[in-house]
C-alpha cells in the first residue's frame, strides 16, 4: 500500500494518477477535502481508501502505519504564501510532518516529501544547505524548519527520506487552488480572458 496525504489535491492527485498508471491502485488518500472541487481531482483514479488527515493522524499516532504500507508519499500541507495563521501552518505543516517521519522512521517506510523552493527566499543560490536558505513567510519557514529536522535526525533514521524542493510546479488539476495556482495557470487564465498578458 502507498499512503499520500494531499492525495486529493494539486500535486497528490496527479502522483496518484501516476501510480495509477504503473498498475498501483492499493493506495489510501489522505487529505482534508476542505475545498468540494479538490474531490474532482480524483475523478478516474483508483484508490483503496480514504482518510481525513486528522483521523489519520491519531491512528498512526495511536498504532503506527497501517499494514503494509510500502512508502508514504507526503504531499500535504498548506501552501498558502499568503496566510497568516501561523499557528495553522505550523502545525500542518511542521507539526504534522514531524510525527509522520516519526511514525515512518518507528515502520522503517521510506517517506518522500515536499519541500518547496520557498525555503530560499531572500537568499542568493539554490544551494541545498542552511546558510542560503532564506524563508520570507510562515509557509516557507515551516517547509525550512521541517527540511532541517529531516537534516538533524538524519543519523538516527535508518528509513530512507527523500525531499523534493518543487520550483514552480504547474499542471492539472492546480484550478482549486485559486490566486495560489501557479503563474502559468494564472496568465492563462488572463490571456483566455482578456487576449493579452
Amino acid at each position: 500500500m502507498y499512503v499520500v496525504t494531499g492525495g486529493a489535491g494539486f500535486i497528490g492527485s496527479n502522483l496518484v494518477e501516476g501510480l495509477n498508471r504503473r498498475g498501483e491502485d492499493d493506495i489510501l488518500v489522505v487529505d482534508e477535502f476542505g475545498d468540494a472541487s479538490q474531490v474532482r481531482n480524483l475523478a478516474g483514479c483508483r484508490i483503496a481508501d480514504y482518510q481525513d488527515k486528522e483521523d489519520f493522524l491519531t491512528n498512526v499516532e495511536r498504532s503506527g502505519l497501517p499494514s503494509g504500507t510500502s512508502a508514504v508519499f507526503h504531499m500535504g500541507a498548506c501552501s498558502n504564501t499568503m496566510i497568516e495563521d501561523s499557528r495553522y501552518v505550523l502545525k500542518t505543516n511542521f507539526d504534522y510532518s514531524k510525527k509522520l517521519l516519526l511514525a515512518c522512521a518507528d515502520g522503517n517506510v521510506p517517506l518522500i516529501y515536499a519541500s518547496s523552493a520557498a525555503v530560499y527566499g531572500g537568499g542568493t543560490s539554490f544551494i541545498e544547505t542552511e546558510p542560503h536558505e532564506y524563508p520570507l513567510n510562515v509557509y516557507a519557514f515551516s517547509k525550512q524548519l521541517f527540511d532541517s529536522y529531516v537534516r538533524k535526525e538524519a543519523d538516527r533514521i535508518s528509513s530512507q527520506v527523500v525531499a523534493l524542493r518543487y520550483f514552480n510546479v504547474y499542471g492539472p488539476r492546480e484550478t482549486h487552488k485559486a490566486s495560489m495556482a501557479s503563474i502559468v495557470y494564472q496568465m492563462f487564465k488572463q490571456y483566455s480572458k482578456h487576449g493579452r498578458l
